[in-house]
């Protein structure tokens, strides 16, 4: 079958289907423009590649529940509503930060210390525990703040390469992290 003659109607429908070549081609149709309108939208530190790979990731994994009639729109649509949600998660780490300025000094006791220190050393734990190769990119990406294409240079390999492996990453860690956080917050909140 020629994929490439498709319309992305047909192609979302095949989709449904766990076609992986139907998706392998929506992502090669779209990923330019998307990418284009993320970094158009989003600083560089807000990561308009991780951005729009999530887009692509979340749009496998709910292949199957996706009824699209305009795929372009709903493409542009879902990257929308991603960026809307860096934006909020930018707003929720500042008024955190502002927040946290404003707190008088004695709130930063040993016991906060010793949390701090205890999440520092379970997310370099976490991140250990990583595959070898996704560990090296997750840490260049995130603790040296190189992009998909500085890493790709170099290490020699593809920006799809290391857009997985960040993607892997991200997803392995994050349900750890997410449970993490919200203890911890709980902690402070609560002393």
């Amino acid at each position: 079958m020629d994929y490439k003659s498709l319309s992305d109607a047909a192609l979302f429908n095949l989709l449904r289907a766990n076609d992986e070549v139907a998706f392998q081609e929506i992502y090669l149709r779209h990923w330019k423009r998307l990418l284009t309108i993320a970094r158009n939208k989003l600083a560089l530190t807000d990561s308009p590649e991780d951005v729009v790979q999530d887009l692509f990731v979340k749009l496998w994994e709910n292949r199957q529940t996706q009824f699209v009639e305009n795929p372009a729109a709903y493409l542009t649509s879902a990257l929308r509503h991603a960026i809307i949600n860096v934006f909020r998660n930018r707003l929720v780490r500042e008024k955190y930060v502002v927040h946290v300025q404003a707190s008088p000094a004695a709130e930063y006791n040993t016991e906060n210390q010793v949390a701090l220190n205890d999440l520092v050393s379970s997310v370099h734990r976490q991140v250990g525990e990583l595959p070898e190769k996704t560990r090296e990119i997750f840490m260049l990406n995130r603790f040296e703040f190189k992009s998909a294409r500085e890493i790709s240079s170099q290490l020699h390999i593809s920006e799809r390469t290391v857009e997985y492996h960040i993607s892997h990453a991200l997803k392995t860690l994050k349900p750890y992290f997410t449970e993490y956080f919200l203890l911890i917050l709980l902690i402070l909140r609560f002393k």
